[in-house]
């Protein structure tokens, strides 16, 4: 193999994995052959570090993993922070503050439900809604139940906020970003309901950045595959940012270049082209 670049950073969802959460045989066997071959992989997503475990167990990786979309850079599998990024506690607490305000009442849009990943754990406004149940299945520690009226005084690395599925999105959106003027960050998901809400450094970018600087090479050094608003920073910071082609505005307007699907093995059709390898 002949290559120009020293890393390949992939997000998941949407992205490495199918439809069916799975990663394809003609994906796994790539990004193996390139580990092989001395190229760094170094996974970046929203998920826990014991959900990627789960998903990724047949990828042979042994760089630094990106998880909760930049937020908490692990060292290994093993699960071990070599950086963890917390909300400042001011803006946690006006966002408990603008959360509670919102479910007593908004013309435009109400919440369905609230997650905070804290210091401590996890908690959740109601933690017997099925529709949280599949997440809060990646965390080890319980899932504790949230009490807006008296919040936990505890570190916060995210926010997760579901609308009701007739709330206005987009309104919700651009009163928080008036409000708080970029000194957050809100982040909306392909194809995902939920919106992220975090510190303004937290992201794949600034990440990707660090984990560089770990391995010893420069984000021009980097292929980037995403397909997601979460992924932009990332696209934007490698050398080669590649947007999926079910990817969303955001990616694409931040990719230099665009693949095929994630259900069309995206990420092993544009390396083989790229590099020419024939699987």
């Amino acid at each position: 193999m002949s290559f120009g670049y020293k890393a390949i950073f992939v997000d998941l969802d949407g992205t490495l994995l199918n439809s069916k959460k799975e990663i394809s045989q003609k994906n796994l066997d790539c990004l193996n052959a390139f580990i092989e071959q001395g190229i760094h992989v170094v996974i970046a997503t929203g998920r826990t570090i014991k959900s990627v475990n789960k998903v990724t167990e047949k990828l042979n990786l042994n760089t630094p993993i990106i998880t909760l979309n930049g937020s908490d850079i692990k060292k290994s599998r093993d699960g071990y922070s070599m950086s963890l990024t917390y909300l400042e506690n001011k803006y946690r607490n006006l966002i408990f503050d603008r959360c509670k305000m919102i479910l007593n009442g908004n013309a435009q849009y109400s919440i369905q439900n609230l997650l905070v990943d804290t210091s401590r754990g996890f908690y959740c406004l109601y933690p017997n809604a099925i529709d949280v149940d599949e997440f809060t299945s990646h965390y080890d520690s319980e899932v504790l139940e949230l009490d807006l009226e008296n919040p936990p005084d505890e570190q916060v690395i995210s926010f997760l906020i579901l609308l009701t599925p007739e709330s206005n999105r987009e309104a919700f959106l651009r009163d928080q970003d008036e409000y708080f003027m970029s000194r957050i960050q809100f982040c909306t998901f392909n194809g995902w309901p939920w919106i992220e809400v975090g510190a303004s450094n937290a992201n794949k970018g600034t990440a990707m950045t660090l984990v560089c600087e770990h391995l010893g090479i420069e984000p021009k050094d980097v292929i980037a595959f995403g397909d997601g608003q979460n992924d932009a920073e990332m696209l934007k910071s490698a050398g080669l940012g590649v947007a999926m082609g079910n990817a969303d505005q955001y990616a694409l307007q931040c990719a230099k270049a665009k693949t095929v699907s994630n259900d069309a093995d995206g990420v092993a059709v544009f390396l083989e082209r790229l590099y020419n390898v024939s699987k």
